[in-house]
């Protein structure tokens, strides 16, 4: 009984496991977002004055949202005639997968030396032989550029998914997305090459672990990529592809039931697997502790990042998609030029 138990333990707190199902992955994320939503509500609510279900409970309406997410996702499935069943049905499940891959590239941490403070408490847990130096699930050495290159696959599912439904709005939605991803995947990688010119590395971790944040390596690269991350995720004023007013919900229109929240839950992951990368690479990520109490650091700092991203929402309408793509081009494609510019003349000077 004890093997199979420390069996159990093994596997739950294998680093590769524990990091992409339960924490920052799958479950913490899936939880977090949730509390995103709830808050998202609370934060437009009391910035415009709005009354909400103030009699469903005494906890802050927390009950409210339960009470919705159960009910949609118990609601019946509707398959639209003239639609290829097994598409429609599995194309709301690859945006959120290729949302949450992502997180196997991403370091959370390192592993402490032995003596430290919290070495103890980390080799009682995990293997002191498996994935030492970062915690990661996969190797991390070109993790600054795998990130991305897996989360630049989501906006084609957006756009199968659209066409998977064979409905009009939701096709405006997947054009729409078409047009916003050229331009914010421009300014992402932009941001990135500036990040990896300074630091002389395409390995998050090292970015880390130089001691020098990237918003004040390169604060223009930071911005950048916040602003990337804005459009990338459709938050306000960049929640252009949804737009209920004009496309009901865009590529999500013909969707009822748990194809709804899976289709609705990519762009929420999305938000929170791209704050952690920002955390990580432009706020210091893990530092100042090491091993999983760090990631609970950089988990904390990616909050911070996806609570102000849904706050948008309360303070800002939504631009035009010309709008979007004017200030993209025009405004930011400079700034995102000068962010390479300026990590070049930072890796030169003094990022070693």
């Amino acid at each position: 009984m004890m093997d199979i138990l420390q069996d159990i333990k093994y596997v739950i707190f294998y680093p590769s496991f524990f990091v992409m199902i339960i924490f920052p992955g799958l479950i913490a994320g899936g939880l977090f977002v949730l509390f995103a939503i709830w808050f998202e509500r609370k934060i437009a609510a009391r910035v415009q004055m709005r009354v909400g279900p103030y009699y469903v409970s005494r906890f802050g309406g927390i009950a409210q949202l339960l009470a919705d997410a159960i009910r949609v996702a118990l609601q019946e499935i509707i398959i639209p005639a003239g639609v290829n069943p097994t598409l429609y049905v599995i194309a709301p499940i690859f945006p959120l997968l290729f949302a949450f891959l992502p997180l196997a590239f991403l370091p959370i941490g390192v592993i402490p030396e032995q003596g430290s403070v919290f070495s103890a408490y980390y080799h009682s847990f995990f293997d002191p032989g498996v994935n030492m130096g970062v915690i990661a699930a996969l190797p991390t050495e070109y993790s600054l550029i795998a990130v991305l290159a897996v989360e630049a696959a989501y906006p084609i599912f957006i756009i199968l998914q659209a066409w998977a439904t064979n409905n009009r709005f939701a096709l405006v939605g997947a054009v729409r997305e078409a047009y916003l991803s050229v331009a914010y995947d421009v300014l992402i990688l932009m941001s990135v090459i500036a990040t990896a010119v300074e630091y002389h590395t395409l390995d998050v971790a090292k970015v880390v672990q130089s001691g020098i944040p990237g918003i004040v390596a390169n604060p223009l690269a930071a911005f950048v990529f916040f602003v990337g991350l804005i459009m990338a995720t459709s938050r306000f004023p960049f929640e252009i592809v949804e737009a209920e007013s004009e496309l009901v919900t865009g590529p999500a229109t013909e969707y009822s039931g748990l194809l709804f929240l899976l289709a609705m839950g990519g762009s929420y992951f999305g938000t929170y697997v791209y704050a952690l990368y920002f955390a990580a690479v432009f706020l210091g990520g893990w530092y100042p502790l090491s091993g999983f109490p760090g990631a609970v650091i950089l988990f904390l700092k990616a909050a911070v990042i996806v609570l102000f991203s849904v706050f948008l929402r309360s303070v800002y309408g939504r631009y035009r998609i010309d709008q979007a793509l004017r200030n993209s081009w025009r405004l930011l494609l400079p700034v995102a030029l000068a962010s390479i510019v300026l990590g070049i003349v930072g890796g030169w000077l003094w990022i070693r």
